[in-house]
Protein backbone atom coordinates (compact mmCIF):
# COMPACT_ATOMS: atom_id res chain seq x y z
CA UNK A 1 0.00 0.00 0.00
CA UNK A 2 1.23 3.52 -0.87
CA UNK A 3 2.24 5.67 2.13
CA UNK A 4 -0.27 8.34 4.09
CA UNK A 5 1.66 11.05 2.58
CA UNK A 6 1.37 9.79 -1.10
CA UNK A 7 -2.51 9.37 -1.09
CA UNK A 8 -3.07 12.80 0.58
CA UNK A 9 -0.80 15.18 -1.54
CA UNK A 10 -3.08 14.47 -4.84
CA UNK A 11 -5.87 16.59 -5.55
CA UNK A 12 -8.50 14.72 -3.57
CA UNK A 13 -11.00 16.88 -2.06
CA UNK A 14 -12.59 18.02 -4.41
CA UNK A 15 -13.70 18.22 -8.01
CA UNK A 16 -15.73 20.03 -9.82
CA UNK A 17 -15.41 19.75 -13.61
CA UNK A 18 -17.71 21.58 -16.21
CA UNK A 19 -19.02 18.63 -19.40
CA UNK A 20 -20.98 19.89 -22.33
CA UNK A 21 -22.66 17.54 -25.31
CA UNK A 22 -21.15 17.56 -29.15
CA UNK A 23 -18.37 19.41 -30.36
CA UNK A 24 -16.95 22.91 -30.49
CA UNK A 25 -19.10 24.98 -32.39
CA UNK A 26 -18.73 25.34 -36.26
CA UNK A 27 -18.06 28.24 -38.17
CA UNK A 28 -20.81 29.83 -39.52
CA UNK A 29 -22.07 29.86 -43.27
CA UNK A 30 -21.31 33.18 -45.12
CA UNK A 31 -24.65 35.83 -44.26
CA UNK A 32 -25.87 33.12 -41.78
CA UNK A 33 -26.40 35.91 -38.33
CA UNK A 34 -24.81 34.43 -35.08
CA UNK A 35 -26.45 34.33 -31.90
CA UNK A 36 -25.14 33.64 -28.22
CA UNK A 37 -25.91 30.21 -26.36
CA UNK A 38 -28.33 31.04 -23.69
CA UNK A 39 -27.60 27.08 -21.85
CA UNK A 40 -25.72 27.03 -19.01
CA UNK A 41 -23.19 24.77 -19.17
CA UNK A 42 -23.73 21.21 -17.75
CA UNK A 43 -21.84 20.59 -14.71
CA UNK A 44 -21.17 18.26 -11.80
CA UNK A 45 -19.77 18.48 -8.35
CA UNK A 46 -18.39 15.68 -6.22
CA UNK A 47 -16.78 16.18 -2.80
CA UNK A 48 -15.48 13.91 -0.49
CA UNK A 49 -17.09 14.07 2.61
CA UNK A 50 -15.52 10.91 4.76
CA UNK A 51 -12.22 9.29 4.30
CA UNK A 52 -12.07 5.29 3.75
CA UNK A 53 -10.26 3.68 6.38
CA UNK A 54 -9.62 -0.57 6.33
CA UNK A 55 -7.72 -2.85 8.61
CA UNK A 56 -8.01 -2.05 12.74
CA UNK A 57 -10.59 1.00 11.79
CA UNK A 58 -13.63 -0.42 8.50
CA UNK A 59 -14.82 2.85 7.98
CA UNK A 60 -16.31 3.53 4.53
CA UNK A 61 -15.87 6.21 2.34
CA UNK A 62 -18.06 8.59 1.23
CA UNK A 63 -18.55 11.10 -1.38
CA UNK A 64 -21.09 13.81 -2.32
CA UNK A 65 -22.53 14.59 -5.28
CA UNK A 66 -24.40 18.07 -4.93
CA UNK A 67 -27.77 18.48 -6.65
CA UNK A 68 -28.46 15.06 -8.12
CA UNK A 69 -30.42 12.38 -7.33
CA UNK A 70 -28.95 8.47 -7.22
CA UNK A 71 -31.29 7.71 -10.03
CA UNK A 72 -29.74 10.30 -11.94
CA UNK A 73 -26.13 9.16 -12.07
CA UNK A 74 -23.79 5.88 -13.44
CA UNK A 75 -20.62 5.29 -11.07
CA UNK A 76 -17.95 3.05 -11.59
CA UNK A 77 -14.89 2.80 -9.25
CA UNK A 78 -11.99 0.90 -9.85
CA UNK A 79 -8.77 0.46 -6.80
CA UNK A 80 -5.59 1.23 -7.73
CA UNK A 81 -4.64 -2.41 -9.41
CA UNK A 82 -8.21 -1.95 -11.57
CA UNK A 83 -10.22 -3.93 -9.73
CA UNK A 84 -14.00 -3.10 -9.79
CA UNK A 85 -14.81 -1.73 -6.29
CA UNK A 86 -18.03 -1.69 -4.76
CA UNK A 87 -20.21 1.36 -4.24
CA UNK A 88 -23.70 2.28 -3.05
CA UNK A 89 -25.63 5.20 -3.53
CA UNK A 90 -28.04 6.85 -1.17
CA UNK A 91 -29.76 9.99 -1.38
CA UNK A 92 -29.23 12.51 1.03
CA UNK A 93 -31.86 16.16 0.09
CA UNK A 94 -31.31 16.99 -2.84
CA UNK A 95 -27.85 15.46 -3.39
CA UNK A 96 -26.32 11.85 -3.89
CA UNK A 97 -24.33 10.25 -1.04
CA UNK A 98 -21.50 7.59 -2.81
CA UNK A 99 -20.49 5.38 -0.51
CA UNK A 100 -17.13 2.90 -0.99
CA UNK A 101 -16.18 -0.06 1.35
CA UNK A 102 -14.59 -3.63 0.71
CA UNK A 103 -11.23 -4.59 0.33
CA UNK A 104 -9.64 -2.85 -1.96
CA UNK A 105 -6.03 -2.00 -2.59
CA UNK A 106 -4.69 1.75 -2.60
CA UNK A 107 -6.34 4.60 -3.79
CA UNK A 108 -9.84 4.00 -5.63
CA UNK A 109 -10.72 6.23 -8.48
CA UNK A 110 -14.52 6.86 -9.44
CA UNK A 111 -16.01 7.82 -12.41
CA UNK A 112 -19.45 9.58 -12.34
CA UNK A 113 -21.67 10.65 -14.73
CA UNK A 114 -24.49 12.26 -15.46
CA UNK A 115 -26.00 12.79 -18.66
CA UNK A 116 -23.43 14.94 -20.11
CA UNK A 117 -21.30 15.63 -17.22
CA UNK A 118 -18.83 13.88 -15.94
CA UNK A 119 -16.23 13.95 -13.00
CA UNK A 120 -13.42 12.15 -11.51
CA UNK A 121 -12.42 11.67 -8.35
CA UNK A 122 -9.39 9.62 -6.59
CA UNK A 123 -10.43 8.86 -2.95
CA UNK A 124 -7.73 8.05 -0.86
CA UNK A 125 -7.75 4.03 1.00
CA UNK A 126 -6.19 4.82 4.39
CA UNK A 127 -4.75 1.85 6.59
CA UNK A 128 -5.25 1.24 10.37
CA UNK A 129 -3.33 -0.70 12.86
CA UNK A 130 -3.70 -0.91 16.14
CA UNK A 131 -1.61 -1.67 19.51
CA UNK A 132 -3.38 -2.50 23.23
CA UNK A 133 -1.67 -0.26 25.99
CA UNK A 134 -1.71 -2.31 28.72
CA UNK A 135 -1.72 -0.40 31.13
CA UNK A 136 -4.60 -0.28 33.14
CA UNK A 137 -7.66 1.93 31.65
CA UNK A 138 -5.37 4.20 29.34
CA UNK A 139 -6.26 7.28 28.02
CA UNK A 140 -3.18 9.65 26.93
CA UNK A 141 -2.97 13.57 27.40
CA UNK A 142 -0.37 14.24 24.96
CA UNK A 143 2.17 12.59 22.39
CA UNK A 144 5.62 13.74 21.04
CA UNK A 145 8.04 11.91 17.99
CA UNK A 146 10.11 9.58 19.00
CA UNK A 147 12.74 7.16 17.33
CA UNK A 148 10.50 7.17 14.41
CA UNK A 149 7.22 6.55 16.27
CA UNK A 150 5.60 8.42 19.24
CA UNK A 151 6.14 9.00 23.14
CA UNK A 152 2.76 8.88 25.12
CA UNK A 153 1.89 10.58 28.57
CA UNK A 154 -1.07 9.48 30.30
CA UNK A 155 -3.75 12.06 31.86
CA UNK A 156 -2.69 13.46 35.05
CA UNK A 157 -5.50 11.39 36.91
CA UNK A 158 -4.15 7.93 35.46
CA UNK A 159 -3.44 4.87 37.59
CA UNK A 160 0.52 5.06 39.07
CA UNK A 161 1.74 2.29 36.62
CA UNK A 162 0.27 5.05 33.99
CA UNK A 163 1.24 7.87 34.93
CA UNK A 164 5.17 7.43 36.60
CA UNK A 165 5.98 5.54 33.26
CA UNK A 166 5.97 7.05 29.19
CA UNK A 167 4.90 4.67 26.82
CA UNK A 168 6.33 4.31 23.76
CA UNK A 169 6.27 2.75 20.39
CA UNK A 170 7.54 2.83 16.86
CA UNK A 171 5.35 -0.15 15.70
CA UNK A 172 3.05 -3.07 16.49
CA UNK A 173 3.93 -3.08 20.51
CA UNK A 174 3.49 -0.19 23.33
CA UNK A 175 6.35 -0.86 25.72
CA UNK A 176 6.78 1.72 28.78
CA UNK A 177 9.96 4.16 29.33
CA UNK A 178 9.48 4.45 33.25
CA UNK A 179 11.49 7.20 35.62
CA UNK A 180 12.24 5.32 38.84
CA UNK A 181 12.78 8.42 41.33
CA UNK A 182 11.56 8.75 44.81
CA UNK A 183 8.36 11.12 45.76
CA UNK A 184 7.46 10.73 42.23
CA UNK A 185 3.75 11.71 41.61
CA UNK A 186 2.48 12.30 37.99
CA UNK A 187 4.53 13.17 35.16
CA UNK A 188 2.83 16.57 33.30
CA UNK A 189 4.57 17.07 30.41
CA UNK A 190 7.41 15.38 28.18
CA UNK A 191 9.03 16.21 24.87
CA UNK A 192 12.01 14.67 23.14
CA UNK A 193 15.68 16.61 22.39
CA UNK A 194 17.55 16.55 18.74
CA UNK A 195 20.01 14.40 21.06
CA UNK A 196 17.17 11.49 21.67
CA UNK A 197 16.96 12.11 25.56
CA UNK A 198 13.97 12.59 26.87
CA UNK A 199 12.52 15.06 29.37
CA UNK A 200 9.35 15.31 31.39
CA UNK A 201 8.17 17.44 33.84
CA UNK A 202 6.36 15.85 37.32
CA UNK A 203 4.47 17.11 40.05
CA UNK A 204 6.48 15.99 43.39
CA UNK A 205 4.33 14.35 46.03
CA UNK A 206 6.79 16.18 48.84
CA UNK A 207 7.12 19.41 49.89
CA UNK A 208 10.43 19.94 47.78
CA UNK A 209 7.69 20.37 44.56
CA UNK A 210 8.37 19.69 40.80
CA UNK A 211 10.89 18.71 38.70
CA UNK A 212 12.62 18.54 35.51
CA UNK A 213 13.81 15.18 34.74
CA UNK A 214 16.42 14.59 31.75
CA UNK A 215 17.04 10.61 30.82
CA UNK A 216 19.61 10.21 28.62
CA UNK A 217 19.79 7.86 25.91
CA UNK A 218 21.61 5.35 28.25
CA UNK A 219 19.07 5.62 30.70
CA UNK A 220 20.97 8.42 32.98
CA UNK A 221 18.25 10.66 35.05
CA UNK A 222 19.65 14.49 35.60
CA UNK A 223 16.94 15.58 38.08
CA UNK A 224 16.47 19.27 38.06
CA UNK A 225 13.93 20.55 41.30
CA UNK A 226 11.96 23.47 39.86
CA UNK A 227 11.99 25.41 42.95
CA UNK A 228 8.15 25.61 43.33
CA UNK A 229 5.62 23.41 44.16
CA UNK A 230 3.18 24.58 41.01
CA UNK A 231 2.45 22.24 38.27
CA UNK A 232 5.08 22.30 35.20
CA UNK A 233 3.39 21.62 31.79
CA UNK A 234 3.54 21.97 27.97
CA UNK A 235 7.13 21.23 27.38
CA UNK A 236 9.28 22.16 24.70
CA UNK A 237 12.67 21.92 23.40
CA UNK A 238 15.09 24.35 21.58
CA UNK A 239 17.79 23.25 18.92
CA UNK A 240 20.63 23.96 21.81
CA UNK A 241 19.16 21.05 23.97
CA UNK A 242 17.17 23.22 26.67
CA UNK A 243 14.19 22.25 27.88
CA UNK A 244 11.69 25.34 28.99
CA UNK A 245 8.28 24.62 30.81
CA UNK A 246 5.10 26.60 31.75
CA UNK A 247 4.72 27.30 35.34
CA UNK A 248 0.84 26.89 36.44
CA UNK A 249 -0.02 30.51 36.90
CA UNK A 250 3.16 32.19 36.83
CA UNK A 251 4.77 34.99 34.34
CA UNK A 252 7.48 33.03 33.71
CA UNK A 253 8.85 30.28 32.19
CA UNK A 254 11.28 27.90 33.64
CA UNK A 255 14.26 26.00 31.39
CA UNK A 256 16.72 23.25 32.18
CA UNK A 257 19.97 22.86 30.39
CA UNK A 258 21.22 19.21 29.48
CA UNK A 259 23.77 19.63 32.52
CA UNK A 260 21.40 20.69 34.74
CA UNK A 261 21.72 24.44 34.86
CA UNK A 262 18.27 25.58 35.52
CA UNK A 263 17.26 29.29 34.11
CA UNK A 264 14.02 31.29 34.09
CA UNK A 265 12.48 33.85 31.41
CA UNK A 266 9.94 36.33 33.33
CA UNK A 267 7.25 36.94 31.02
CA UNK A 268 4.76 40.43 31.13
CA UNK A 269 1.54 37.69 31.67
CA UNK A 270 0.48 34.24 32.28
CA UNK A 271 0.80 31.70 29.67
CA UNK A 272 -0.99 28.80 29.00
CA UNK A 273 0.59 26.51 26.63
CA UNK A 274 4.52 26.86 24.91
CA UNK A 275 5.80 24.92 21.91
CA UNK A 276 8.93 25.54 19.80
CA UNK A 277 8.24 26.87 16.57
CA UNK A 278 10.33 25.63 13.10
CA UNK A 279 12.39 29.08 13.67
CA UNK A 280 13.43 27.85 17.23
CA UNK A 281 11.12 30.43 18.98
CA UNK A 282 9.25 30.05 21.41
CA UNK A 283 5.36 30.43 20.95
CA UNK A 284 2.97 30.73 23.66
CA UNK A 285 -0.77 31.18 24.16
CA UNK A 286 -2.49 33.68 26.21
CA UNK A 287 -6.04 34.34 27.36
CA UNK A 288 -7.63 36.73 29.34
CA UNK A 289 -8.19 40.48 28.48
CA UNK A 290 -5.69 40.41 25.57
CA UNK A 291 -6.15 36.88 24.42
CA UNK A 292 -3.16 36.55 22.01
CA UNK A 293 -0.51 34.20 20.90
CA UNK A 294 3.13 35.45 21.90
CA UNK A 295 6.65 34.98 19.78
CA UNK A 296 9.23 34.71 22.42
CA UNK A 297 13.03 34.69 21.50
CA UNK A 298 14.93 32.39 24.09
CA UNK A 299 18.02 34.00 23.68
CA UNK A 300 17.22 37.92 24.19
CA UNK A 301 13.71 37.26 25.88
CA UNK A 302 12.25 39.49 23.18
CA UNK A 303 8.48 38.80 22.65
CA UNK A 304 6.45 39.78 19.98
CA UNK A 305 2.42 39.70 20.30
CA UNK A 306 -0.36 38.50 17.71
CA UNK A 307 -3.53 39.50 19.60
CA UNK A 308 -6.18 37.15 18.65
CA UNK A 309 -9.81 36.50 18.97
CA UNK A 310 -12.20 38.46 21.12
CA UNK A 311 -10.78 40.37 24.30
CA UNK A 312 -11.89 38.89 27.33
CA UNK A 313 -13.96 35.86 25.56
CA UNK A 314 -11.17 34.04 23.39
CA UNK A 315 -9.06 30.95 24.70
CA UNK A 316 -6.06 30.14 22.14
CA UNK A 317 -5.25 26.69 23.09
CA UNK A 318 -3.01 24.13 21.23
CA UNK A 319 -0.66 25.54 19.74
CA UNK A 320 1.25 23.78 16.79
CA UNK A 321 3.94 24.20 14.45
CA UNK A 322 3.68 23.55 10.82
CA UNK A 323 6.17 22.44 8.26
CA UNK A 324 6.02 25.94 6.45
CA UNK A 325 6.91 27.94 9.66
CA UNK A 326 3.24 28.74 10.49
CA UNK A 327 1.62 28.03 13.66
CA UNK A 328 -1.82 26.66 13.80
CA UNK A 329 -4.19 26.98 17.27
CA UNK A 330 -7.35 26.32 18.65
CA UNK A 331 -10.01 28.71 20.13
CA UNK A 332 -11.45 26.67 22.65
CA UNK A 333 -14.80 28.66 23.29
CA UNK A 334 -15.29 29.10 20.21
CA UNK A 335 -14.42 25.65 19.26
CA UNK A 336 -12.65 26.64 15.72
CA UNK A 337 -8.95 26.58 14.70
CA UNK A 338 -6.58 28.87 12.90
CA UNK A 339 -3.36 29.54 11.06
CA UNK A 340 -0.80 32.22 12.11
CA UNK A 341 1.65 33.23 10.12
CA UNK A 342 4.54 34.75 12.18
CA UNK A 343 6.18 36.80 9.27
CA UNK A 344 3.48 38.46 8.47
CA UNK A 345 0.99 38.30 11.46
CA UNK A 346 -1.54 37.33 9.23
CA UNK A 347 -4.48 35.04 10.17
CA UNK A 348 -6.51 32.64 8.62
CA UNK A 349 -9.33 30.41 9.83
CA UNK A 350 -9.68 26.71 8.92
CA UNK A 351 -12.38 25.54 6.82
CA UNK A 352 -14.02 23.12 9.50
CA UNK A 353 -17.84 21.69 9.27
CA UNK A 354 -20.36 23.40 10.85
CA UNK A 355 -20.93 22.49 14.45
CA UNK A 356 -17.32 21.60 14.66
CA UNK A 357 -14.96 21.85 17.85
CA UNK A 358 -11.63 21.36 17.71
CA UNK A 359 -9.64 19.41 20.00
CA UNK A 360 -5.75 18.33 19.34
CA UNK A 361 -3.93 19.89 16.05
CA UNK A 362 -1.09 17.98 14.01
CA UNK A 363 0.72 19.50 11.13
CA UNK A 364 1.33 16.59 7.93
CA UNK A 365 4.32 17.27 5.75
CA UNK A 366 2.18 17.12 2.78
CA UNK A 367 0.83 20.54 4.58
CA UNK A 368 -2.29 19.40 5.44
CA UNK A 369 -3.91 19.52 8.92
CA UNK A 370 -5.24 16.92 11.14
CA UNK A 371 -7.53 17.64 14.04
CA UNK A 372 -9.67 15.72 16.48
CA UNK A 373 -13.12 16.92 17.34
CA UNK A 374 -13.86 15.08 20.89
CA UNK A 375 -17.39 16.08 20.81
CA UNK A 376 -18.56 14.52 17.35
CA UNK A 377 -16.01 11.27 18.00
CA UNK A 378 -14.31 12.35 14.86
CA UNK A 379 -10.70 13.20 12.97
CA UNK A 380 -10.79 15.84 10.54
CA UNK A 381 -8.27 16.09 7.86
CA UNK A 382 -8.16 19.74 6.69
CA UNK A 383 -6.15 20.24 3.33
CA UNK A 384 -7.23 22.51 -0.23
CA UNK A 385 -9.95 24.47 1.66
CA UNK A 386 -11.92 21.61 2.17
CA UNK A 387 -12.27 18.83 5.24
CA UNK A 388 -13.27 15.31 4.90
CA UNK A 389 -13.71 13.63 8.42
CA UNK A 390 -13.45 9.68 9.58
CA UNK A 391 -15.72 8.49 12.12
CA UNK A 392 -14.34 6.85 14.94
CA UNK A 393 -16.94 6.87 17.57
CA UNK A 394 -14.99 8.36 20.27
CA UNK A 395 -12.30 10.73 21.18
CA UNK A 396 -8.86 10.78 19.36
CA UNK A 397 -6.55 11.67 22.13
CA UNK A 398 -2.76 12.89 21.87
CA UNK A 399 -3.24 13.44 18.44
CA UNK A 400 0.15 13.66 16.18
CA UNK A 401 1.80 13.38 13.11
CA UNK A 402 4.91 11.56 12.53
CA UNK A 403 7.68 13.23 9.54
CA UNK A 404 7.18 9.85 7.41
CA UNK A 405 3.48 11.45 7.25
CA UNK A 406 1.80 8.76 9.51
CA UNK A 407 -1.15 10.00 11.63
CA UNK A 408 -1.10 8.15 15.63
CA UNK A 409 -3.81 8.71 18.10
CA UNK A 410 -5.11 7.02 21.42
CA UNK A 411 -8.68 5.36 21.26
CA UNK A 412 -10.44 3.58 23.87
CA UNK A 413 -6.55 2.31 25.31
CA UNK A 414 -5.20 1.31 22.28
CA UNK A 415 -1.97 3.67 19.80
CA UNK A 416 -3.90 3.73 16.29
CA UNK A 417 -1.39 4.43 13.25
CA UNK A 418 -3.11 5.70 9.99
CA UNK A 419 -1.30 5.37 6.95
Amino acid sequence: MRSLTALLTAPLLTAALLASCGAGPATPAAGTPTTTPTTAPVSLTVRLETLAVTGALNVPGTLRVNGRGPADLTVTARDVQGAPVSVTLNASGTDTLIGVTGAARGPVTLSVQAGAARASVTLPLLRASAAPITVGTYQAGGAVHWQGGVLLRAVANAGADARHALMGSAGAEVTALPFPVSGLDTITGHAVAPDGSVWVAVRGATAAGSELIRRAPDGTLTRVPAGTTETLSSLGVTPDGRVWAVVYGQARLLSAAPDGTRGELPLGSVPDALTVGTDGALYLTRRGDSPAVLRVDPASGAVRTYPVGTPGVSVPAAPTPAPDGTLLFTETRAGGAWRLDPRSGAQVALPLPAGARAGALAAAPDGSVWVSDPSAGTLLRVADGAAAQVALGGAARALTVTPDGRVWFELGGQLITLD
